[in-house]
């Protein structure tokens, strides 16, 4: 299955040189993708917000966590996080300060997606 989502410069840099290895999404009302459905194999397509290029990549898998606190302890800040310091700490800042994130977090959880440049 093919996904379509859009990410800003920082992130999809990040994964295109292979330095960001997981992805943290969850449903809000902004962005209803079906990330329960998502699986290994499948194919994102992430658009650069900023440049409109566009970067195909493979998922490996597909993790849920009920809290970043989890999912960056059990994945790893580093592999993880785009900007820095590449810690806990920033990291739940950094996903709170994103719209409706902090929210749909406590309602939804998060999914971790393990992805590849393909």
């Amino acid at each position: 299955m093919l996904y379509k989502l859009s990410l800003p410069n920082r992130p999809f840099e990040a994964i295109k040189n292979g330095t960001k290895k997981v992805e943290g999404r969850t449903i809000t009302k902004d962005d209803q993708t079906p990330y329960t459905s998502l699986h290994a194999g499948d194919i994102i397509q992430f658009k650069n917000e900023n440049t409109g290029k566009l970067m195909k990549t493979q998922v490996l898998f597909v993790h849920h966590y009920k809290s970043v606190r989890d999912m960056l302890e059990k994945e790893g800040p580093e592999n993880v996080l785009s900007s820095f310091p590449k810690t806990i700490d920033h990291g739940i800042e950094n996903y709170h300060s994103l719209a409706g994130y902090k929210e749909s977090i406590i309602k939804n959880g998060l999914y971790a997606i393990g992805v590849k440049v393909i």
